[in-house]
């Protein structure tokens, strides 16, 4: 099971966006993966960026900041290894 973060400083709209992209994703596909926002400048630190937010899939960072990418290129940064 893939492991999804959107990392944030605060609970941003886009944040919030692509969270709730990457959540619709893997329900309506199927992908066996674990979504999790996490709001905490300290992980934001720990993967060396300010910018939000962060799409991290099994310890890879795979999107940083704005804009958000469309919902096709989302869906193949979590599908791919």
């Amino acid at each position: 099971m893939k492991k999804i973060q959107i990392i944030s400083a605060s609970n941003c709209n886009n944040c919030e966006l692509l969270y709730n992209v990457v959540s619709t994703i893997v329900k309506s596909k199927n992908i066996p993966a674990e979504v999790e926002k996490i709001i905490d400048v300290k992980e934001l630190v720990k993967y060396k960026t300010m910018k939000t937010p962060v799409l991290v899939v099994d310890g890879k960072v795979k999107h940083v900041g704005t804009p958000i990418p469309a919902p096709q290129t989302i869906e193949e940064l979590i599908t791919q290894d």
